[in-house]
């Protein structure tokens, strides 16, 4: 494979007609539409059923995927303990955080949810949507657990708050981008009056002195910024774009600060400096709100500190942290729990998902004595007990969680590309200002000198990258929200521009993560009656292949629950008597002993109906998408931890060489192949904690999983899409972003080359510096806007 920078990644046609009835996105799977996907249908339906249709009325624009929330269950030991306190404490204030608000029209929904529920007498809702954030006010008598469950119902999220409020950068960054505007408007106007003819006296004297303490002030508040980072960066032995910004402000107030101690008593160039720092800072909050929001959208994340778990101690259940269990402890796993620890099992029976830790698409079932290794998840209806094999601090998904990297960001741009062009603009206005320097020293003496290399300092402008490059990465980012998209990282776009690998994950990746029935139809034409028992045993069973019969049928008229007593055989199936008849669905050996075609089998007294075969279904667009990055001459590769077999078998669905695809591979397997095949030119996209390794070694990487803990929040991307159109999309921004970039970049080589010949010539004026600077800005974040905003970018919703 050539290093070369693969060409823009190819998009596949979506009718542009064929649009959710629910978020309004692309419809790619016919099976479910007028919708996009299931999760998009159910909630339509509560909505219609509830009589909540304004939600579509409020709303501009395209939504959404909500979550489909019962594929994999909330994990609700937050919400008991919150119910315990407020039963011992009697408190009535709650603060939760939110997952999936995205429009005005959300925060209707939720509020007008909560006024059904409390009515005008049980509490009050205050919601934040930019922090993620609710606040209740609740009596004891209101249902929380309720509201909760039907809050989740929609497609939100809600959990426990974690991270303290406003605690948020752009915050403080607002303030101080007020604070400069402010200052930078009137000493433009104090300079206004100096430009048209005021020229001495008492007034002229006060605006100079005005002048100057507005610049102070200014370099004070706004400046400290970018010294702070500039400092740190230098510290780091890295040249980012607050070096060359802190330089030219720092410079620039220097000899400003001459000119008004030592030489003409005049604030000259201060009315430039304090507009530069404003933009600068306007650029610095642009470049830190966007990845703020995207964090916002998750719910916050502590890590291991947040895991909580139900340990048996004398007979009593009580929630716990994880990190205080230890070898020996008795817990207790309910339906879908995560098993914390390896648990040796002390009951019979226990069904558990092991595909976030090792990407097996099948449940395993486990026996008295037998280890539940740490990870898995209860996928079975009931809970079972088992006693920890060690303490949490051996469990082995600890190196697997790591920690939430970019949630430090700091907003700056950091990657090698944007490093080298501050080291050659340090490099150049460096040269430039001691060139002029020692010219006008020898010509006219060291004051003049001083003069002419202030004006080239500041009229050396980088508005191109401290101000025009953040509202560039502004806009696209904000484009990608909308089409369900939210980049985590500031260097994401930088970094992808060197990606020409992509290596997928397969279950829960290039597949839905969920078993479904391949011949619907022979289902539904079965007799009412057999259509009706066979409802009421799947929807009684929270086993994935259960749960794929049920979807399958669920739109029949005799799909309706009735009062019968189903048992569950763990491992086997489950079955219902029904007067002289003995319905069983489980595994063809259990039900009729005797070979069928398909991997379960609907049988009455031991006799097969039907046969019915599940299995794992791809992305409804993952064929083209695939074949759209090849295309695009990107590399592409399958890291599985399930069976060989059926990883090789996906691949050549998907038009995968054999040796593409690669099963079998633990977390330490998937990281080597990674580490061995140029990692910094590889993107990876996974969905489990086995991964996460791999996810750690490739330069960057991407999620779907949006409803499991941990993934989201350790990525650089995550979207919420139910196809794969967003690694084409990511990829496709990331090349427009690039070009972007470069042609303001040359504007601002162009631009400097007039300006700073001007300033060495000696002829630079200040009002000439006044109305330059700003307008090079004005041109090239129009220019910006301009480009970003055109109708058809691939990237955009």
């Amino acid at each position: 494979m050539s290093a070369t920078t693969p060409t823009p990644a190819t998009e596949v046609a979506h009718p542009e007609t064929a649009r959710c009835l629910h978020c309004a996105q692309p419809i790619l799977d016919s099976s479910v539409a007028p919708f996009c996907c299931r999760g998009c249908r159910s909630v339509h339906r509560i909505l219609q059923a509830s009589g909540l249709e304004r939600y579509y009325e409020l709303r501009r624009g395209p939504g959404l995927p909500p979550v489909d929330t019962e594929l994999t269950p909330r994990d609700h030991k937050w919400l008991e303990v919150i119910e315990e306190s407020r039963i011992s404490t009697g408190a009535t204030r709650v603060l939760l955080d939110i997952q999936g608000i995205h429009c005005t029209a959300c925060v209707w929904l939720i509020e007008e949810v909560f006024r059904r529920h409390a009515g005008t007498k049980l509490g009050t809702i205050s919601l934040n949507p930019t922090l993620g954030r609710i606040e209740l006010r609740i009596s004891p008598e209101f249902a929380l657990s309720a509201w909760v469950r039907d809050v989740e119902e929609l497609g939100y999220a809600l959990g426990p708050e974690r991270s303290a409020p406003g605690d948020r950068e752009s915050d403080g960054l607002l303030i101080r981008v007020g604070i400069c505007v402010a200052l930078a408007a009137n000493v433009m106007l104090f300079a206004a009056a100096i430009y048209v003819g005021l020229e001495e006296g008492p007034v002229y004297r006060l605006l100079n002195q005005l002048s100057y303490a507005a610049g102070v002030v200014s370099v004070l508040v706004g400046g400290s910024v970018f010294f702070r980072a500039a400092i740190a960066a230098l510290k780091r032995r890295v040249l980012h774009l607050d070096v060359p910004i802190a330089l030219g402000i720092g410079l620039a107030f220097v000899g400003s600060t001459w000119s008004f101690f030592f030489d003409s008593g005049d604030a000259i160039y201060m009315d430039t400096l304090t507009v530069f720092v404003a933009l600068m800072l306007v650029g610095r909050w642009l470049q830190q709100r966007v990845l703020e929001r995207n964090r916002a959208q998750l719910l916050a994340d502590d890590g291991t500190e947040g895991l909580l778990t139900r340990q048996v101690r004398d007979g009593v259940v009580r929630i716990v942290h994880c990190v205080g269990v230890r070898e020996g402890d008795e817990l207790l796993i309910a339906p879908g729990d995560l098993v914390p620890v390896d648990l040796l099992l002390a009951e019979t029976g226990a069904s558990c998902s092991l595909d976030w830790i090792d990407g097996e698409s099948t449940p395993r079932s486990y026996d008295l004595g037998e280890t539940v290794p740490a990870g898995a998840f209860n996928v079975s209806s009931r809970a079972f007990v088992g006693v920890a094999a060690c303490d949490f601090s051996s469990s082995g998904i600890l190196g697997l969680l790591g920690r939430d990297s970019a949630s430090t960001d700091d907003g700056t741009y950091t990657s090698k590309w944007w490093a080298r062009v501050s080291k050659y603009y340090v490099i150049g206005v460096v040269t430039l200002a001691a060139s002029a320097t020692a010219y006008w020293t020898w010509a006219a003496g060291p004051l003049r000198a001083i003069e002419v290399a202030t004006a080239v300092l500041v009229v050396t402008c980088p508005c191109a990258f401290g101000i025009a490059a953040p509202l560039a990465y502004e806009l696209i980012l904000n484009r990608l929200r909308r089409a369900g998209v939210f980049i985590r990282s500031s260097d994401l776009l930088d970094r992808l521009r060197g990606v020409d690998r992509v290596v997928f994950d397969k279950t829960g990746t290039l597949t839905t993560g969920v078993l479904e029935v391949r011949a619907p139809k022979a289902l539904m034409s079965l007799p009412d009656e057999h259509i009706s028992i066979l409802y009421n045993l799947v929807a009684r069973s929270a086993h994935p292949k259960s749960v794929a019969v049920r979807r399958a049928i669920e739109g029949h008229p005799a799909a309706r629950l009735r009062p019968f007593a189903v048992e569950e055989h763990m491992g086997l199936g489950v079955s219902l008597d029904q007067g002289s008849q003995s319905y069983q669905l489980g595994s063809p050996g259990w039900t009729s002993g005797t070979g069928s075609s398909g991997d379960l089998s609907f049988a009455v007294n031991g006799r097969e109906i039907v046969s019915i075969s599940t299995a794992e279904t791809l992305r409804p667009d993952a064929v083209e998408e695939t074949r759209g990055l090849r295309n695009a001459a990107y590399e592409l590769t399958i890291l599985s931890g399930d069976a060989p077999i059926r990883v090789k078998a996906l691949g050549a669905e998907l038009g995968f060489a054999p040796e593409a695809c690669l099963g079998a591979q633990s977390p330490t397997g998937k990281a080597e192949y990674v580490a061995a095949h140029d990692p910094a030119r590889t993107l990876l996209v996974g969905d489990g904690l086995n991964d996460r390794v791999a996810m750690q070694t490739a330069a960057c990487s991407g999620t779907p999983a949006v409803n499991r803990p941990f993934m989201a929040s350790r990525c650089d991307f995550y979207f919420v899409s139910p196809g794969l159109r967003p690694v084409a999309q990511v990829l496709r921004a990331s090349q427009e972003v690039t070009q972007l970039v470069r042609q303001l970049l040359m504007f601002a080589v162009a631009y400097n080359a007039i300006a700073v010949s001007i300033a060495m010539a000696g002829l630079m004026k200040p009002w000439i510096a006044a109305v330059l600077m700003p307008l090079s800005s004005l041109v090239t974040l129009g220019y910006t806007v301009a480009v970003t905003s055109k109708r058809g970018k691939p990237w955009t919703s």
